[in-house]
């Protein structure tokens, strides 16, 4: 049978999509300096800046596609490595 989707399911599926965990750029600066020091233990010859920058960047973007930052922060927070 097929899953009924009532007014109230529809209004709380729409909730949770809509619903940003809004995070600041101390708290994902934060997260990420540990991140990239546990990878750099894994892995010591990825250590350098460019690497760093990237890894930022590619870090922020999944932030913002997981809803935890907004585009508008995604594109004004600076690359700060």
């Amino acid at each position: 049978t097929p899953i009924q989707t009532t007014p109230d399911r529809l209004q709380l599926i729409h909730q949770q999509r809509t619903r940003t965990l809004t995070v600041t750029k101390a708290q994902a600066l934060q997260q990420f300096k540990y991140n990239w020091k546990v990878a750099t233990k894994q892995h010591p010859e990825v250590d350098n800046i460019h690497a760093k920058r990237e890894a930022w960047g590619i870090f922020t973007d999944d932030l913002c596609r997981d809803g935890y930052i907004t585009m508008k922060k995604y594109e004004s927070w600076s690359n700060p490595f």
